[in-house]
């Protein structure tokens, strides 16, 4: 995962609420389980970005020090 993808990752993610949302109005029960498992998959791809952030931001803030 790099940070550029973040965008696109947050896309998927609203698009599969919205679809999240239509399975259980329709009762599609197999359906609702795939899109919560995709849901805890997309959860743990945004947390290893904020991961890759902060080291980021940690990194640029010890090349400053050295500076």
């Amino acid at each position: 995962m790099s940070l550029s993808q973040v965008p696109r990752l947050l896309e998927i993610e609203a698009n599969t609420h919205e679809r999240l949302d239509e399975a259980r109005r329709m009762r599609w029960l197999g359906e609702v389980a795939a899109l919560e498992e995709s849901l805890r998959h997309i959860r743990n791809k945004k947390q290893q970005a904020e991961r890759l952030r902060q080291r980021a931001a940690a990194g640029d803030a010890g090349i400053d020090a050295l500076s």
